[in-house]
């Protein structure tokens, strides 16, 4: 892994934590100011905004990444491309708006006003552009600005947020310093473009195609993230599932990003390398380095959450202990979309494989909405956290399906040893647990101590990137 792919990582490892550490403060603040019932109305009017922002943006996130890596060593031709995505995104996203404020006007009978405000966070999608500096490989102007924005945004939370009746606030303040965060972004933007004069209309017909390809996967992939808590809302008829399930959801997911975070690396390297010269063996290498990370990561996290939540929920959410099951049944997805994030997002979408990729997804939406329409109504949260895990395991086995012939694994040998050092630390965690009981000084022993157990296992069995690591930083001491 070279030295910018490397910085990139830390710079988004970096906004991980911040993500993990503010939840941890906010998520029990606003649950016992606002209630999971208040709460659950904003969760399922930013849900319902969600589905108009995906149809607005029409997989433009995705396709600005890949379409600016293909040409960032180009600044004409990468201002262009810039200014003709935009616009694309611009147009759509207005269209989304409107389309948003019928439905709301229309089919909202309570609670209107929530749903007015999460205006906001369609225009703040209408001017996202984090796929231009994925596109630069700038992960660092990201990261700093989105953890500015999340700290400001978790502050003025707790400075005005007190009551029930203060949800609306609770809306604006979410949305708009995401907008504000939006604008921000802009203000970099001349380091690395010049103003081109385009066609708008020209522009636009020359990127929907390629947009729209991608949007098929997007809205697929968003029919197993969105659909959830759509259908939770509607099929129990209770808007404290809905947060309940999205709070649970916001721990297991939150761990997660500290794997996929090198997909969003990765992807606009190995398009950039595909693009230039089609070096399959460079590829195949970044590829073996990250789906290692991705499993040694993945299983531990994945056992550590099911074993931590019954000691961990207690006494952080004691009001609200159903969450603790939701994250133990939510936990396999991280092991699922670690592997498909390696085989999807650093593999198919970045190399052009996009019907793979869709067929993968699709069949991932299927199986979601299938087991939610069974499951939800008798079991709620669990039932869709079930649905879920069922869906992401779909798309990581139709990738492999796609991608095992192109691309060498070769990580046998580790994932068993992955697997033995999570079972040692695994039973270590739920020995802490049950002899100290649920306390944070208990979580934090069981943190250090699972961790402790898993290195050691690693070590001793010289699994292979752990101590190809270790090798390098002696090498570095002894230079």
């Amino acid at each position: 892994m070279d030295r910018k792919i490397f910085t990139n990582y830390v710079y988004n490892i970096l906004y991980q934590l911040v993500k993990i550490c503010l939840p941890v403060v906010i998520v029990p603040y606003t649950m016992g100011h606002l209630g999971e019932t208040t709460l659950g109305i904003s969760d399922f009017a930013s849900n319902i905004a969600s589905w108009f922002i995906l149809f607005g943006t029409l997989g433009a996130n995705i396709y600005g990444n890949r379409q600016i890596a293909r040409v960032r060593d180009n600044k004409e031709e990468r201002s262009k491309t810039f200014f003709e995505i935009l616009y694309m995104q611009l147009i759509n996203m207005g269209i989304a708006l409107l389309l948003y404020i019928g439905y709301t006007y229309f089919f909202v009978k309570e609670n209107q006003i929530i749903y007015i405000l999460h205006c906001l966070t369609i225009i703040s999608s209408a001017f996202e552009i984090t796929w231009f500096y994925y596109g630069v490989e700038n992960f660092k102007t990201v990261s700093i600005r989105n953890i500015i924005v999340k700290i400001i945004g978790v502050a003025l939370i707790m400075l005005v947020v007190k009551k029930p009746e203060d949800l609306w606030l609770y809306v604006i303040i979410n949305a708009g310093s995401d907008l504000f965060g939006q604008i921000i972004m802009y203000a970099q933007l001349k380091d690395y473009i010049t103003f081109q004069k385009i066609n708008v209309f020209k522009g636009y017909m020359k990127h929907i195609t390629g947009t729209f390809i991608l949007f098929v996967p997007t809205i697929a992939t968003s029919v197993y993230t969105l659909l959830d808590q759509t259908m939770l809302g509607f099929l129990t008829d209770d808007t404290a599932n809905v947060a309940l399930y999205k709070a649970a959801q916001g721990f297991v997911k939150m761990f997660l990003y500290f794997i996929t975070s090198i997909g969003s690396v990765m992807m606009p390297r190995i398009a950039n390398l595909y693009q230039k010269n089609n070096d399959r063996n460079e590829v195949n290498r970044y590829l073996n380095t990250t789906f290692h990370l991705a499993i040694m990561l993945g299983i531990p996290m994945m056992m550590a959450m099911i074993a931590v939540a019954p000691y961990f929920i207690p006494w952080y959410l004691p009001e609200q202990l159903e969450i603790a099951k939701l994250i133990q049944f939510s936990s396999p997805i991280v092991l699922f979309i670690s592997i498909s994030n390696v085989f999807g997002m650093q593999f198919l979408v970045p190399t052009g494989h996009n019907k793979e990729y869709t067929i993968s997804v699709v069949s991932g939406a299927v199986v979601n909405f299938i087991f939610n329409s069974l499951l939800i109504p008798r079991f709620a949260g669990v039932g869709a956290a079930i649905g879920s895990c069922l869906a992401e395991f779909s798309v990581m086995a139709v990738q492999y399906i796609f991608v095992h012939k192109e691309i060498e694994i070769h990580a046998l040998r580790s994932f068993l040893i992955y697997i033995l050092g999570s079972a040692l630390m695994t039973v270590t965690v739920i020995f802490i647990g049950n002899y100290m009981g649920a306390s944070l000084i208990t979580n934090i022993v069981q943190a250090l101590a699972g961790s402790a157990v898993y290195g050691i296992i690693l070590l001793i069995f010289k699994e292979e990137l752990l101590s190809n690591f270790v090798k390098r930083i002696l090498r570095r001491e002894h230079a």
